[in-house]
C-alpha cells in the first residue's frame, strides 16, 4: 500500500502586493496560462520571460520532474547572487496539440498573446527595465512574432525598445521534419492545429517571420542554443531540430552547442549540471552587461549634469 505526503505550501509576498503560491506536489505541473510572476527582487532592474513550446507548459517546459524544487527558473535564478536584481516571469499558451478542440491557433496568435500579456502586466508596463526572453523550440518562434509585431505598431514602441536579448533554445527557425509527422498523426485522428504546420521545414510562415526578424534584429543580442544528441522514443532516435535549423546565421549570433536532446536542453538534475551551469553563465554574461551599461549611463548623466552647472 501506498502513502502520499502533503507537502507545506509555499507563500511568498513581495512589496509590489504580489503573492505567489507554489508547492512540491503535481496538480499543477504543466504550469498556467498567460504571463506569471515567479521571483520579484525588491529592486527590479532586468526581466527575464520564458516561454515554453510545442505540447509543453510554463512550468513543465522548464522542470526536470514534478516537483517545484526543480522548476529552475523559479527556484535556482533568485538564489543565485548573479541574479539577484532579475525580476522572473514564465508565459503559457496552449500548445497542446494532443488534447482539446480543433482551433485556429497559430504562431501570429501566440506572438500576439504573449505582447498583449507584456504590454497590460503591472510589473512591466509601468516599468524602463531591459527585457530578456528565453524560448524553448516553437516558444522561440513566439518571442520572434511578438518583437515584429511590436516593433511594427506605433503603439508598443516603448515596450519594443525594452526588448534586449532573445535565448533560443532549440527553435526551429528553418522548420523541423518532426513536425511533418505529428501533422500526420492528427489528420489519422481528424484534429487540425495550423501551428504544428507551421513548423514544417520550409513552411511559409516560418519563412515570413524569418525574413522580417532579419531586418530588426540588429537592436538584439541573439544566443541560440542546439541540441547534439538524439531523442529517443522508442525503439528509434532522432534530432527533432538540427544544428542548421537551430541557429539562425546572423553575423553577431552566439551559437552553443549542448550536450542534449530535445527536451533536456532545457531541463536540468541540479544546480551542478554542466548544461545548466552553460546556460547559468549565459545569462549571467546577459545580466553583467546589461548592469555595466546601466552603470555607464548613470555616470554619463551625472557628468552631463555636473558640466551644466559650471
Amino acid at each position: 500500500m501506498s502513502t502520499a505526503t502533503t507537502l507545506p505550501t509555499r507563500q511568498s509576498t513581495f512589496a509590489s502586493g504580489t503573492t505567489l503560491v507554489a508547492d512540491n506536489g503535481v496538480d499543477d505541473s504543466k504550469g498556467a496560462l498567460g504571463l506569471n510572476l515567479l521571483h520579484s527582487p525588491s529592486e527590479p532592474l532586468i526581466d527575464f520571460i520564458f516561454v515554453h513550446g510545442l505540447g509543453g507548459g510554463s512550468r513543465k517546459t522548464w522542470s526536470k520532474t514534478s516537483s517545484v524544487n526543480h522548476y529552475w527558473p523559479q527556484e535556482w535564478l533568485p538564489q543565485d547572487p548573479a541574479f539577484k536584481n532579475v525580476r522572473v516571469h514564465s508565459f503559457g499558451y496552449n500548445s497542446d496539440w494532443a488534447k482539446g478542440k480543433d482551433n485556429c491557433l497559430n504562431i501570429h496568435h501566440f506572438g500576439k498573446s504573449l505582447l498583449g500579456e507584456m504590454s497590460t502586466s503591472p510589473h512591466l508596463s509601468d516599468a524602463d527595465t531591459p527585457i530578456v526572453l528565453i524560448g524553448h523550440s516553437m516558444g522561440g518562434l513566439v518571442i520572434k512574432k511578438a518583437y515584429l509585431l511590436a516593433r511594427q505598431d506605433a503603439g508598443y514602441e516603448a515596450l519594443a525598445q525594452r526588448f534586449h536579448t532573445i535565448y533560443f533554445l532549440a527553435t526551429p527557425h528553418r522548420g523541423s521534419d518532426s513536425a511533418k509527422f505529428l501533422n500526420i498523426i492528427l489528420e489519422i485522428t481528424f484534429s487540425s492545429r495550423d501551428y504544428v504546420g507551421e513548423l514544417e521545414r520550409g513552411s511559409g510562415a516560418i519563412q515570413s517571420i524569418n525574413d522580417e526578424f532579419r531586418k530588426y534584429a540588429n537592436d538584439l543580442e541573439l544566443w541560440s542554443f542546439y541540441e547534439t544528441e538524439k531523442l529517443t522514443v522508442g525503439l528509434f532516435g532522432a534530432f527533432v531540430v538540427d544544428p542548421d535549423s537551430a541557429t539562425l546565421g546572423y553575423r553577431e549570433e552566439r551559437q552553443i552547442p549542448m550536450n542534449a536532446d530535445h527536451r533536456s536542453i532545457c531541463k536540468f538534475d541540479k544546480p551542478t549540471d554542466s548544461n545548466y551551469v552553460t546556460l547559468r553563465n549565459a545569462l549571467a554574461s546577459t545580466v553583467n552587461s546589461i548592469s555595466k551599461l546601466g552603470r555607464l549611463t548613470v555616470e554619463l548623466t551625472r557628468d552631463v549634469l555636473k558640466s551644466g552647472q559650471c
